[in-house]
């Protein structure tokens, strides 16, 4: 949902000078909500008639690509680079029927919901999993679609309360109309970087840096004060120093291959670099811990093998754009003790990063939606289905599963 509520902030931001009572802020978050609805209900529908999932069709590199590009181009217009307008003649067929209010459109917030329920939140969570496995089990496509529909507007609540407060508590003339514009913008910005860290071609670190140092330097943390300043100035400055900290902390972590804007430059990393060897080194025994393929065939065969040796199976599920998948491999899987609990283990990994029809067969074959999944096999070959589970889990939590095998 958080990344959700910049996109929705930002069209109702845009009202400019004109006024936006709650109700229509209300109406205009709801609108959005409701095209995120049609499409988790699609998707409903879909698990329960197909098995299939439909935001996986749109977990692309295109797909992400233009959506971001998207949100950066809404972003520049909150800038002020350009004046972001419908035609004439389609305006003044909107506001003859009625269908526009101010600050934005009904059916403007109605497709961006549509197409973010798609986009955003790539990774699949729990909860959805749950429900689509509902969906499916039962193989009707009412009820998933019923499900889905609700599950929408549950989380649209935080959704249209987010919107009522940006409709009704911001300011709407005068110069910090405009402060309040720019600020939307950069998060616009900070959502369009974060879509585009599910691609690993794009070194997302750089973007988040070069981000967080502009936005500082605008806020004046380059800039000495004057003696007589309010506090407003200097919590202003405060936090544009913050942000030149941070993004010099980013720059260093995209220069050395990290990716997590939260955690820029892991201690791990801090360690190897002051004791002057290189940054990957720390990272890369954990990629011997698993055997990786995106084909059905090969990971069945590597199943075989397991049994006739009598080990037991972890099958990963991994996708490099899956933030959760990255995070684990950086820490769950770099702790010494579940590196150690694993040796018993036969560790298959199926990439399913491209989304293409073998990443499909694989997802089909076990049951799984998407990344990231976790499944136990025993010796035998039996899955332990109890200890199935999807997210991230730390490393103790992890050993506590590996030690019910």
């Amino acid at each position: 949902v958080l990344p959700m509520i910049p996109i929705l902030s930002g069209v109702i931001v845009r009202s400019g000078d004109q006024t936006l009572s709650k109700l229509q802020a209300g109406m205009v978050s709801y609108s959005y909500v409701l095209g995120t609805a049609v499409t988790y209900t699609a998707a409903g529908i879909l698990a329960g008639a197909t098995g299939e999932q439909l935001q996986a069709y749109f977990q692309n590199p295109w797909a992400i690509s233009i959506f971001a590009t998207i949100l950066f181009l809404l972003a520049l217009s909150m800038f002020g680079l350009y004046e972001l307008q419908m035609p004439s003649f389609i305006q003044s067929k909107i506001h003859y029927h009625s269908h526009k209010i101010k600050g934005g459109s009904f059916m403007g917030a109605f497709g961006l919901g549509l197409v973010s329920a798609l986009i955003v939140g790539a990774c699949v969570s729990p909860v959805l999993i749950g429900v689509l496995g509902v969906a499916i089990t039962k193989g009707d496509p009412v009820l998933g679609g019923s499900i889905m529909f609700a599950m929408a507007h549950g989380q649209g609540v935080a959704l249209v309360a987010a919107g009522i407060g940006a409709g009704y508590l911001l300011p709407k003339a005068g110069a910090w109309m405009d402060r309040i514009k720019y600020v939307f913008g950069v998060m616009l910005v900070g959502v369009s970087i974060y879509l585009l860290g599910y691609l690993p071609q794009v070194p997302v670190l750089l973007l988040w840096s070069v981000l967080l140092i502009v936005t500082a330097v605008y806020m004046g943390a380059t800039q000495s004060l004057p003696s007589e300043v309010s506090g407003w100035r200097y919590l202003w400055k405060g936090i544009g120093t913050f942000f030149l900290i941070w993004g010099a902390l980013a720059l260093l972590g995209g220069l050395i291959g990290e990716r997590d804007i939260l955690r820029p430059v892991p201690l791990h990393n801090l360690a190897t670099l002051t004791a002057g060897t290189p940054a990957t080194a720390a990272t890369a025994p954990t990629t011997e811990l698993f055997h990786r393929s995106s084909e059905l065939r090969e990971l069945e065969s590597a199943m075989a093998g397991a049994r006739q040796q009598g080990k037991p199976v972890i099958l990963d599920f991994f996708a490099t754009w899956c933030t959760d998948c990255v995070r684990m491999e950086k820490t769950t899987f770099a702790d010494p003790r579940v590196r150690e609990a694993m040796k018993r283990f036969v560790v298959l990994q199926a990439d399913v990063t491209r989304n293409d029809d073998a990443s499909s067969a694989i997802k089909k074959k076990f049951g799984v939606f998407g990344p990231p999944a976790f499944l136990m096999f025993a010796a035998d070959g039996t899955e332990k289905k109890e200890l199935r589970f999807y997210g991230f889990r730390n490393a103790e939590e992890f050993l506590a599963l590996l030690a019910k095998v």
